[in-house]
């Protein structure tokens, strides 16, 4: 058990299998290389913190793209599964960085950038893909529901 201080949640005690162990960091972040995920509120939300347990002050909103987005194919290459300890065949699990700006229905994924982790390893890598489906930017909400935010401001 280790104790971890962190900006956001004060003092935190954590395991080390809790502990995701990034060995290249996070693309502009490249020294971050331990985080552990916390919940993002007290109630049922399907985002989450990705905390640095290297800079207190430094934590990503992250989320499984499959719930805002079920079409979603990220495709990893074997030799990035690999990196993190994962067969050809293996499940893995995905996370995307969001942003969320003063109107949350705004809120975007970085649908090129994904995380993909071993949960079984505690092991992640963010990882590029060379599609063009995704962006960076990509709109979680319909722009239906955006449009209907914004009218009611």
């Amino acid at each position: 058990m280790a104790k971890y201080n962190t900006t956001r949640f004060g003092e935190i005690e954590l395991e080390d299998q809790d502990i995701i162990q990034f060995p290249t960091g996070l693309y502009g972040f490249e020294k971050e290389t331990k985080f552990v995920l916390m919940p993002f509120d007290e109630v049922d939300c399907p985002l989450e913190w990705m905390q640095s347990l290297i800079n207190p002050a430094l934590a990503f909103v992250v989320t499984d793209p499959f719930i805002f987005v079920p079409d979603y194919e990220p495709i990893l290459l074997d030799s990035e599964k690999k990196e993190i300890g994962l067969e050809p065949d293996d499940p893995f699990v995905i996370r995307v960085i969001v942003n969320i700006p003063e109107a949350y229905t705004e809120m975007t994924a970085n649908l090129v950038g994904p995380i993909a982790m071993n949960r079984e390893t505690q092991t992640a890598r963010q990882i590029i893909l060379t599609t063009l489906k995704y962006d960076t930017r990509h709109y979680l909400f319909s722009e239906e529901l955006r449009k209907d935010n914004v009218s009611k401001v």
